[in-house]
């Protein structure tokens, strides 16, 4: 059996990893439109397979993994064949593409072949190591599934919305709530969901943003 317990997550730091996922974008989606088509990355431009298996969630309690032979994903069938569960596996699907690209010497290394390898691996490495791999990939998912950019100009079409119905006020005595409030529309374009969006947004550290009132009413995100 592998001693997992000696793994060491490779040291990225927050900025690299998302150069790393821009290049990534700039080479396999092109299109520049939104929601990112990562389905279609996997599939038509990567070359990988998606493979749904019956149960994968009830016994792993796990929705998607990547092989270990790299040469696709294995996604559980109930939600990958269900639509309410769309902008789950849009995440889901490009956190394993995070592991393929950040993490693909460590699948090189240990002997994961089932879903039952993959477990016993999440549970033998120490938490530490744990959340070091999976805080890099959710870093590079977001940063594919939301382009900084853009992020900063939904939320300047938000802040404007919630101006008029006047909200604007709360930003310095409860940012909190108002990003809440905000963030089923924020997430809408990028097909993510709202906490997903959320953490976004904190991750790039643009919350609480910083305003300029225009003439003739409205605002604009100062630059950052």
């Amino acid at each position: 059996m592998e001693d997992y317990s000696k793994f060491k997550c490779p040291y990225l730091e927050k900025r690299e990893i998302w150069q790393i996922a821009e290049n990534f974008r700039a080479k396999f989606w092109p299109e520049s439109t939104l929601p990112v088509d990562i389905e279609s990355i996997i599939e038509k431009r990567l070359k990988l397979n998606i493979e749904p298996e019956h149960d994968l969630l009830s016994d792993c309690d796990i929705d998607a993994y990547l092989q270990i032979d790299l040469t696709g994903i294995v996604v559980d069938n109930t939600r990958y064949m269900d639509e309410r569960f769309g902008n789950r596996l849009r995440f889901s699907f490009a956190h394993e593409l995070g592991h393929l690209f950040l993490h693909k010497e460590i699948y090189k290394t240990f002997a994961i072949k089932e879903p039952s390898d993959w477990k016993e691996f999440m549970l033998n490495i120490s938490e530490r190591e744990y959340n070091f791999f999976e805080y890099q990939a959710n870093e590079f998912a977001g940063r594919v599934l939301v382009p900084r950019d853009r992020l900063l100009s939904e939320l300047e079409i938000c802040l404007n919305k919630i101006q008029k119905i006047g909200m604007l006020d709360y930003l310095a005595s409860d940012p909190g709530i108002v990003l809440s409030s905000i963030s089923t529309a924020l997430c809408k374009p990028f097909g993510i969901s709202d906490q997903v969006i959320e953490r976004r947004v904190e991750r790039e550290e643009i919350w609480p943003p910083k305003i300029e009132y225009i003439n003739g009413g409205g605002v604009k995100l100062q630059k950052f």
